[in-house]
């Protein structure tokens, strides 16, 4: 059996583009911006967006006033 490892990795659409979101809200100056946990399963991406301002919620009980910001399919 031949084994291939790929020379990078990505994200799934719906991933990448949740990510993008976030991004596209930083750079728009909007904010603050929480997430319910971490938007994805990747350390590196979840401390930049923290860098950027974006804070990481463990529960629903850390808002005290939530805006839900769903996007059009």
């Amino acid at each position: 059996m031949e084994v291939i490892r790929a020379k990078s990795a990505g994200f799934c659409f719906g991933v990448e583009r949740a990510v993008n979101q976030v991004y596209d809200q930083i750079k728009n100056g909007n904010g603050p911006i929480y997430t319910l946990g971490p938007i994805i399963h990747n350390e590196e991406v979840v401390k930049d967006l923290e860098q950027k301002g974006v804070i990481v919620l463990r529960s629903e009980e850390e808002l005290d006033t939530c805006l839900l910001y769903t996007s059009p399919s």
